[in-house]
């Protein structure tokens, strides 16, 4: 499911600084801790699929609306001075 593996820790050692700041980094970035479905992970990539697509489709026809107004200043020229 995505989660971290527990954390090994010993009171006698006295390591339980690394406890800690599991803590707070989970408190800091809440949505990190959630952990992520098959059905959440297809959504994501279905989603990030359309937007890709949608940027290609805006840059295409941006692409074409330059190329289009070029031409027509080219043909304008073109004919005024021919």
């Amino acid at each position: 499911m995505g989660i971290e593996a527990p954390i090994p820790i010993s009171s006698k050692m006295g390591d339980t600084n690394n406890v800690f700041r599991r803590i707070v980094t989970a408190a800091e970035h809440p949505h990190l801790s959630i952990p992520e479905t098959e059905a959440g992970r297809s959504r994501k990539q279905y989603n990030r699929l359309v937007n890709r697509s949608l940027m290609f489709v805006s840059v295409g026809a941006a692409v074409a609306i330059v190329g289009l107004a070029a031409y027509r200043v080219y043909a304008a020229r073109k004919n005024s001075s021919g």
